[in-house]
């Protein structure tokens, strides 16, 4: 490909021509890799010999074609292609003026498929898990790990993990890159794991969840015995015979079924004699009349 590119680029009429191959993919924004040290007057875009964007001085640029609406140009004399399509491939040359003489450069633009999503594969290999990063592509791809816990960054298709350091929660993230491009994926580290391991570490998760479990119900079942012997306390302070309410009303209620006996036995009692006194009134009544009778025929008969 980059020879082909090069014959492309270097033909016996163009020799005087820098010549880039440049490969994109389809869906990306595309940017040709322009490098020019000095000011850019008046630069034009060519695809395949036509104009396709152009910037006069004095006016904003303009775009033709294909990439109207879907490139911009910038005042350093970069082109930048939106959303990439198969289409968009072939030669560009750049022309640009720099108060002296015009310069040209050349780009061999290739447009590959998407970029697919990496596909992450895991292993052991005596005390190390052995991570494995790969995808169908026909670019060259750079390959990068990251690990959830860890700030750092490796730069290699393969990964190895002491098993020691492997965490329960700990996750490794592929990213693959190519052109302006790059796609990711993600995997679990317990699921690497040996069986054995693998169960003793969900069996620790699972006790741990158990014991804080446990925890929480006990300091629960604490409050609320605690909540509930405040509330007796309270209750009983209230109904405090010494607070003339509540217990005293309790004994009261005790006794209960003595206390109408006697309080008939009473009422009985105070009716009888009631009825006795009476009785009693009328037989010194009736002495005392008697008395006065007498005593009045006795007057009558001194008298006499």
């Amino acid at each position: 490909m980059w020879l082909l590119a090069s014959l492309l680029c270097l033909t016996p009429l163009q020799a005087h021509i820098d010549c880039m191959y440049v490969v994109g993919i389809v869906g990306e924004n595309f940017t040709f890799p322009v490098q020019i040290d000095q000011k850019v007057v008046e630069p034009v875009w060519k695809k395949n010999k036509d104009i396709v964007a152009e910037w006069e001085e004095q006016n904003k640029p303009t775009y033709f074609d294909r990439l109207r609406n879907r490139s911009v140009l910038m005042e350093n004399g970069s082109l930048t292609i939106f959303n990439l399509e198969k289409d968009d491939a072939g030669t560009y040359m750049l022309q640009y003026w720099d108060s002296v003489k015009d310069h040209y450069l050349d780009f061999e633009l290739d447009v590959l498929d998407s970029l697919p999503e990496p596909n992450i594969s895991c292993s052991t290999s005596g005390d190390e898990l052995v991570l494995n990063c790969t995808a169908r592509f026909q670019g060259s791809l750079s390959y990068t790990w990251k690990l959830s816990n860890k700030p750092h960054s490796y730069q290699n298709q393969e990964l190895f993990i002491p098993l020691k350091r492997v965490g329960t929660i700990t996750k490794a993230t592929c990213i693959i890159k190519f052109s302006q491009t790059g796609r990711s994926s993600e995997i679990s580290l317990i699921q690497c794991l040996p069986e054995e391991k693998g169960d003793r570490s969900r069996g620790s998760l699972i006790g741990a969840f158990v014991l804080t479990a446990i925890i929480l119900v006990g300091i629960l079942v604490f409050l609320c015995r605690k909540g509930t012997n405040k509330l007796g306390r309270r209750t009983a302070h209230v109904n405090n015979p010494v607070n003339g309410s509540g217990e005293h009303e309790q004994l009261f209620s005790g006794n209960s079924q003595q206390q109408p006996n006697s309080k008939g036995a009473a009422f009985s009692h105070a009716v009888h004699d009631e009825n006795e006194e009476p009785k009693e009134g009328n037989k010194s009544n009736g002495a005392l009349k008697q008395r006065n009778v007498k005593g009045e025929s006795d007057f009558a008969r001194g008298l006499l």
